[in-house]
């Protein structure tokens, strides 16, 4: 299988400007309108083509009319990130809208007085980003993705679809502010599952061939993909090493099976704008962000790729396709 572009619902958005140009008080003179900045870890495809736009356009917000956006993304780059948050603070926006644990964690470290909505990010708790899921502390609510339960069934399902998946290689970012919490987890359901983890850290796309090297020297049967912004990054190069290597790979969001890894059990992303657009339009509204807590997912998908899985030469046992939600044939 050839690699494909990534679909990336969690940063949709290059790092250009240039329509945003126009100095912050002159927008302001001229539009009249509450501005919304925009920053996202990744970066590909129109800024304008991101799910918070079309879902705030489709409750009545036209940019120019009602609304005005400022768009910035890191292109994976995370020392581009305090750059990027400085420059969202000269604007003056009215609320940002960030996704991301890595976002958070940058938003939060300069930003302390503009609301911030984010689409998806892990424990607020354990990031510090508030006190209460119930009752945001700071200036920050959302959409959460964590849950220690996710690590332990996302390690389930792999041993069920590979029986013999006794040495796991467990792909993880060094650099995400979520990695102390997510390791520990997968440590405490590898104990649970009588499974070896192989811990391969990841700072970049550079770093997976000799990590997929280790892998094969370690003689790991499959591979648990940490749901990282970084590792949804550069997913693509995680399926192809997977796919050159006959490696099963466990991955954390449904979009990642239809770009070509064989499974993945988690919430989709693309559930979580209407919900945040919501939240940016009571915000601009008046509402405080004590008043809008933060919110877990509701539903946990698991999703199949059968065409890799025959590509890696895995079959999937019925009784795991009897309880996939979405099935790629």
């Amino acid at each position: 299988m050839r690699r494909r572009d990534l679909v990336m619902y969690v940063g949709g958005a290059t790092a250009w400007l240039g329509c945003l140009s126009v100095a912050p008080a002159t927008v302001r003179a001229q539009k009249r309108v509450p501005v919304v900045g925009i920053l996202l870890f990744g970066g590909a495809g129109d800024p304008r083509d991101t799910g918070i736009v079309h879902e705030l356009a489709a409750i009545g917000y036209v940019e120019g009319r009602n609304i005005s956006y400022a768009v910035y993304a890191a292109d994976g780059a995370i020392d581009r990130l305090p750059k990027l948050v400085r420059e969202i603070v000269a604007i003056s926006p009215d609320v940002i809208v960030g996704s991301g644990s890595t976002v958070a964690h940058a938003l939060g470290e300069i930003i302390s007085n503009i609301p911030i909505v984010m689409i998806v990010v892990g424990d607020p708790i354990t990031l510090g980003l508030s006190n209460s899921m119930s009752t945001p502390s700071r200036n920050f609510t959302g959409f959460t993705n964590s849950s220690a339960s996710l690590t332990a069934k996302r390690l389930e399902l792999l041993r069920d679809l590979v029986p013999g998946a006794h040495k796991v290689a467990y792909l993880w970012a060094p650099e995400s502010p979520m990695t102390t919490a997510r390791g520990e987890q997968a440590r405490t359901a590898a104990r649970a599952l009588g499974i070896e983890l192989v811990p391969l850290p990841i700072m970049s796309d550079a770093d997976l061939p000799v990590a997929f090297e280790l892998a094969e020297k370690e003689r790991v049967k499959a591979v648990l993909v940490e749901s990282d912004a970084l590792m949804v990054r550069i997913s693509n190069n995680i399926i192809d090493e997977c796919l050159v290597r006959d490696l099963p790979a466990m991955h954390a969001w449904p979009f990642e099976v239809r770009t070509g890894a064989l499974i993945s059990y988690g919430p989709a992303i693309a559930d979580n704008y209407p919900g945040a657009a919501n939240y940016v339009d009571r915000i601009l509204r008046g509402a405080k962000v004590a008043d809008l807590p933060f919110q877990e997912p509701t539903q946990i998908k698991l999703a199949i790729n059968l065409r890799t899985a025959r590509s890696i030469k895995i079959t999937v046992p019925p009784s795991l396709l009897a309880r996939a939600d979405e099935v790629i044939e």
